[in-house]
C-alpha cells in the first residue's frame, strides 16, 4: 500500500510540477502542492527504496568536486547571422533555387541563454551537458535535475535527445540582483550571465533556489511511436513529450513571413520577461534540411537574424552624485539624450566611483550606453577619441555635495558614504523613499512637494507629515485647497497601511519590500520585533545574521523607538498582513493588475488579494487566474485577451469578493 501511495504522489506531483512550469497552467495551488511534497518526501525518507530518478524530491542534489567534460553525440552547431534582411532574401533565394518556391520556414525567438543538450533513455533523464565547443561540453547533469522546466520522465518510453536554452526570466534576475546587493554578494551583468552562473554551481543546492527555466528547441528523435517529417511536427511532439517550448514559434510559407514576424518582435521583445536578442529561421521541411546539410560550422538550412544592437553612443555631459537614502553616494552619467531601445534615455548609471576609475570616464567623453536586461541604462565603455587623452581625469569628491561633510568608505562595500545623519540630501531621500509606491504609497505626495515642505522647514522626519494641515499644504506654492486635502487625505490613509510597508518604509539598511514581507510573516506587530533578539531574527527564512543585526539595532535604538512611539498617537495600527488575512477564498488564483483604478491604487489592490489568500503577479501567462483592468491598460490586458485569461473590471473583482466599491 505505501509503495502505491508513492507511485501516485509521484505521479501527481510530476504532473502538477508539468502544468505550472511548462504549461504555465497550475491545476492545484503551491500550499496543497507542498502538503503533497512533504508527504512523498517523508514516506521516502522512511522506506529509500521506493525512491526512483524521476521522483520531485531528486531535483536538489549535493555538492559536485566538478564538471567533467564530455564528447556531444550529435554536434550542437553554431549558427550564421545577419542584420540585415537583404540576406534573408539571399539566403532564402539559394535555398529556393534547389527546392522550388514557397519553402516554407519556422521563425522561433533567440533566446539570450545558456544552449544545453539533454539525453533521455527509456522516457528517462539521463544526462545533460552545456555546449561548449559544440563537439565537447561539461556535464552539469546534477543542477539541470533541479530545473523544474526539464522534466525527469517524459509522457512516453521514448530515446531522445534536445537541445534547449537555460535562462532566467528578468524579474528573478532583478530579485537576484536585489538580494545579492543588500548581502553585499556579486552582482551579475545580465539575466544570461546569471542563468549561466547559477547552473556552473559545484552545489546544486544553489542551482535549484535560482529561478531558471528552459525553452526547448531541437529534437532529435532516435526511437519514438513516430517520426516526424518536418521541424513544426517534432516541436509540436516533443510538446507531447512534456518539454516546454516557446509560445511565440511561428511557421510561415515564405521570407516575407519570416520578415514580418523579425519586425513584429524588434519592440513587442521588450515585453517580454526573459531576454532574446533575435530569431531564429529554419526550413521546417527536414528531407531540405538533410539535402542542405552544414558547413564546417552552421547549417545552411538555418540562419539567425539579429536585432539592431541595443547599445548605442552619447556624450557624457556631467556627472552628477545622487545620495541615496542610506548615504550611499552613486554617480549618475548626464547625457545628450538618444533613443535606446524604446526610450530616450538622458541619464545613466555608473554605479560607483570605482566604475568610473575602470571605465577612466571623463566628462565630454562619446560614451557607449545599453540598457542593463532591456531596462537599466549604464554606461559600459568609452567609445575610443583623440579627445578623451585631452580631457581632465574624473576627480572623485571628497565631501558630501549636500552638507559639505567628509565623505566615508565603509568596510566591505566599494560605495563612499555620507555618514551625516542630518544631511539634507539624505533626510530627503529617506521621505522621498517614505512615500514612494514600494513604502507607503502616498502617491500625491512627490519629490518637489517633499522639497518645499523641507525648506519650510514643516518635514524633517516621517512622522512630520501626519502632523501636517491642509493649510499647511496650501503655504506651498501653487498648491489651492483641493490639492492640499488629496495630500492630506492620502496621508492620513496611509496609516491603515500593512505593517511590512511601514517596515519597508522605515530605511533599515539591507531591507526592502520583500525583505519586509518576509519579517512580517513571522513577527506580526511592531512588539514582535522590539523583542525579537537577533537569533530569532536570523532564523526568518531569507534573512541572515547581516539583516538580522540591522533590524534589531534599529528597534533597540532609543530615538527610533520614540518616534514609533508617535506614530502609535497619530494612529498608526502597525499590524501585519497576515494578522489581517480573514479568509482563504482567493487561495490558489493569482492576479495581474494592469491600467489605472478609480477606487484603490493597485498596490492596495495587491494588498486585499493577499489578505485573501491570492497572489500577484507582474506578468501574464496561462497560468494566471485573472487580470485586473483599470483605465489605460496597455500590452497586458491584450496578452490577456489573446491568452483566453478572465478580465475583470473594479466592480467585477469586488462582486468576486463580496464587497462594495
Amino acid at each position: 500500500m505505501t509503495k502505491e501511495r508513492i507511485d501516485f504522489l509521484r505521479n501527481e506531483l510530476n504532473k502538477y510540477a508539468y502544468n505550472y512550469y511548462v504549461m504555465d497552467n497550475p491545476l492545484i495551488s503551491d500550499f496543497e502542492y507542498d502538503n503533497l511534497y512533504k508527504e512523498l518526501e517523508q514516506l521516502e525518507k522512511e522506506f529509500p527504496e521506493c525512491i526512483t530518478p524521476d521522483s520531485p524530491t531528486q531535483r536538489v542534489g549535493g555538492i559536485s568536486t566538478g564538471f567533467e567534460e564530455i564528447r556531444h553525440k550529435y554536434r550542437l552547431y553554431s549558427l550564421d547571422n545577419t542584420y540585415s534582411y537583404d540576406e534573408l532574401y539571399k539566403w532564402y533565394e539559394k535555398i529556393t533555387k534547389e527546392f522550388g518556391e514557397n519553402v516554407e520556414l519556422v521563425c522561433e525567438l533567440k533566446i539570450d541563454g545558456l544552449a544545453i543538450a539533454l539525453r533521455y533513455e527509456n522516457g528517462y533523464f539521463v544526462k545533460g551537458a552545456t555546449r561548449g565547443d559544440g563537439i565537447v561540453g561539461e556535464e552539469i547533469t546534477q543542477n539541470l535535475r533541479t530545473v523544474k522546466a526539464i522534466p525527469l520522465k517524459l509522457f512516453e518510453d521514448v530515446d531522445v535527445e534536445v537541445r534547449g536554452e537555460i535562462y532566467m526570466p528578468k524579474t528573478s534576475f532583478e530579485k537576484l540582483n536585489e538580494e545579492n546587493l543588500m548581502n553585499e554578494e556579486k552582482l551579475f551583468a545580465n539575466p544570461r550571465n546569471a542563468a549561466a552562473g547559477s547552473l556552473r554551481q559545484l552545489d546544486s543546492s544553489i542551482t535549484a533556489k535560482r529561478d531558471l527555466s528552459m525553452f526547448t528547441y531541437t529534437p532529435i528523435i532516435e526511437r519514438a511511436s513516430i517520426k516526424p517529417t518536418t521541424h513544426w511536427e517534432g516541436i509540436q511532439y516533443v510538446k507531447q513529450l512534456g518539454f516546454k517550448i516557446n509560445p511565440n514559434i511561428r511557421l510561415v510559407r515564405d521570407i516575407e513571413g519570416a520578415i514580418n514576424f523579425c519586425r513584429e518582435w524588434e519592440t513587442r521583445r521588450f515585453d517580454l520577461d526573459y531576454a532574446t536578442d533575435g530569431v531564429v529561421i529554419k526550413v521546417n521541411n527536414l528531407d531540405y534540411q538533410n539535402e542542405l546539410g552544414y558547413t564546417s560550422r552552421a547549417p545552411k538550412w538555418a540562419t539567425a537574424f539579429k536585432f539592431p544592437p541595443e547599445e548605442i553612443s552619447t556624450v557624457l555631459e556631467d556627472i552628477e552624485l545622487g545620495i541615496g537614502k542610506t548615504g550611499a553616494v552613486t554617480p549618475v552619467a548626464v547625457l545628450t539624450p538618444v533613443n535606446l531601445a524604446g526610450s530616450v534615455v538622458g541619464r545613466a548609471s555608473l554605479h560607483n566611483f570605482e566604475e568610473i576609475k575602470r571605465l577612466d570616464v571623463r566628462i565630454g567623453d562619446r560614451v557607449l550606453i545599453k540598457k542593463a536586461a532591456e531596462i537599466i541604462p549604464k554606461v559600459i565603455k568609452v567609445v575610443d577619441s583623440q579627445e578623451h587623452e585631452h580631457l581632465p581625469v574624473y576627480k572623485v569628491r571628497e565631501d558630501c555635495p549636500s552638507c559639505h561633510l567628509p565623505l566615508r568608505e565603509v568596510e566591505g562595500e566599494v560605495n563612499l558614504y555620507c555618514l551625516n545623519p542630518l544631511c539634507p540630501a539624505v533626510l530627503k531621500a529617506k521621505l522621498e523613499y517614505w512615500v514612494s509606491k514600494e513604502a507607503m504609497d502616498i502617491d500625491s505626495v512627490g519629490p518637489s512637494v517633499i522639497s518645499k515642505l523641507y525648506d519650510l522647514e514643516l518635514v524633517k522626519s516621517p512622522i512630520d507629515f501626519y502632523k501636517l494641515s491642509i493649510l499647511d499644504f496650501m503655504r506651498l506654492d501653487s498648491v489651492k485647497e483641493k490639492s492640499a486635502t488629496n495630500m492630506y487625505n492620502a496621508i492620513q490613509t496611509s496609516k491603515t497601511k500593512p505593517l511590512s510597508r511601514f517596515i519597508t518604509a522605515l530605511s533599515i539598511r539591507h531591507v526592502g519590500k520583500e525583505t519586509a514581507e518576509l519579517l512580517t510573516e513571522e513577527l506580526l506587530t511592531l512588539e514582535d520585533f522590539m523583542n525579537a533578539d537577533i537569533e530569532k531574527l536570523a532564523n526568518i527564512e531569507g534573512i541572515g545574521d547581516k539583516i538580522a543585526r540591522n533590524v534589531y539595532e534599529f528597534f533597540h535604538n532609543e530615538h527610533n523607538l520614540k518616534m514609533f512611539e508617535e506614530f502609535k498617537q497619530v494612529g498608526f495600527k502597525f499590524e501585519s498582513s497576515v494578522a489581517q488575512t480573514k479568509t482563504n477564498e482567493l487561495a490558489g488564483k493569482t492576479f495581474v493588475l494592469t491600467g489605472t483604478l478609480q477606487s484603490m491604487t493597485r498596490d492596495e489592490a495587491s494588498d486585499i488579494i493577499k489578505s485573501k489568500g491570492g497572489k500577484t503577479s507582474s506578468s501574464v501567462s496561462k497560468k494566471t487566474s485573472f487580470v485586473i483592468a483599470g483605465e489605460n491598460a496597455g500590452s497586458k490586458l491584450e496578452k490577456a485577451q489573446d491568452l483566453g485569461v478572465i478580465i475583470l473590471n473594479e466592480n467585477e473583482f469586488f462582486k468576486m469578493i463580496g464587497e462594495e466599491i
